[in-house]
């Protein structure tokens, strides 16, 4: 009788620990959306400067910060953001009024006029006068080169492609009514429009190829993602796994740069970014890219910032961030259906 009980009690606890095993599997599939690939096939150019991106990242540390409400360099800012896109582009100011000033995102669109449109977005304000690691400077700097390449090749783009810097992200300002991202969110809204995917750009200059570079919020994520702290990350909600597997899918097919993704549940938020969290607010897609510096954050002042950013792997981020636009699936057009659901896909960066 005993040795049934015994058998009986092993079978119960197998069944159990299968049980567990393929809940954990389950979750892990979920959270991580590992893709895989054996080699980076889509052939992209090797213009992209680190010079440039450095060259931007300088001047918005050097010549405007503190960039804060506080100390009024927003407007200077913006103005030197929309001398850059201009350049590829016919750049404009959505201007609104808020806190007692009138303060701007700056957009540019790019493509063909479709019913979807792409939205990448970056903050161009700081956390504080001390800088939070760059305050950002890396992400309007991608965003600018990023307009530079997708501009190149705009005739072959699949979608509408708006690209747009935002102010009044971080510290007391970021109250939602006052951000620009929810002001360029709810403006989308509005106009009805349709929107495939919104990227934010939050930190992307931060890399650390040293053992026990990368921190976590929460001890358990140590066991699931590297100690280094040289990954892009992407943050997006547990219903948008799709969307996280087709870009990474794209990103590393063009790009070197290692991409790690949490999937998490709405509200649950890994790190203090804001601005896609407005377009999910108001019912569209929205991933945080991020380099996660908060958790590879080194004590440094703040002349060596600049020099500190990792140009080259930022020059890699653009190459991904490009083939993930490529790759969109052709969408109809304002008046007119696109036949050849293949239009404008993998196409090189030239």
């Amino acid at each position: 009788m005993f040795e049934l009980f015994v058998k009986n009690l092993i079978h119960k606890v197998v069944d159990w620990l299968l049980v567990l095993t393929g809940v954990v599997f389950i979750l892990w599939f979920a959270f991580t959306v590992p893709t895989f690939t054996w080699s980076h096939d889509k052939q992209t150019s090797t213009d992209i400067s680190e010079v440039v991106l450095k060259s931007y990242v300088s001047t918005l540390i050097h010549d405007f910060s503190p960039r804060t409400i506080e100390y009024g360099n927003l407007n200077i800012t913006a103005h030197y953001i929309y001398d850059q896109l201009k350049r590829f582009g016919d750049a404009k100011y959505q201007a609104y009024t808020t806190l007692g000033g009138r303060f701007s995102n700056v957009e540019l669109e790019l493509g063909p006029d479709t019913k979807e449109v792409f939205v990448i977005g970056a903050h161009y304000d700081a956390e504080n006068d001390s800088l939070d690691v760059d305050g950002n400077a890396s992400g309007i700097a991608t965003l600018i080169e990023l307009a530079h390449q997708l501009s190149k090749s705009e005739s072959k783009l699949p979608i509408k492609v708006i690209l747009v810097a935002y102010p009044l992200s971080q510290g007391k300002a970021a109250i939602r009514e006052n951000m620009g991202s929810y002001n360029h969110a709810k403006s989308l809204l509005k106009a009805k429009k349709k929107v495939r995917l919104m990227l934010s750009l939050d930190g992307v200059g931060s890399f650390n190829e040293k053992d026990q570079s990368q921190k976590y919020p929460y001890k358990f994520l140590n066991f699931i993602y590297p100690d280094k702290g040289d990954y892009i990350g992407l943050i997006a909600r547990l219903k948008d796994f799709d969307k996280v597997r087709a870009l990474k899918k794209s990103f590393i097919s063009a790009s070197p740069l290692p991409v790690y993704s949490f999937n998490v549940p709405e509200n649950f938020n890994l790190t203090s970014s804001q601005d896609h969290l407005n377009y999910q607010r108001l019912g569209f897609p929205a991933i945080l890219v991020t380099d996660t510096a908060k958790y590879r954050k080194q004590k440094i002042q703040i002349e060596d910032i600049v020099d500190r950013m990792d140009y080259k792997k930022m020059a890699m981020l653009i190459k991904g961030l490009y083939q993930v636009v490529m790759d969109t699936e052709a969408v109809e057009k304002e008046g007119e259906m696109l036949v050849d659901g293949r239009h404008g896909r993998n196409v090189p960066l030239n």
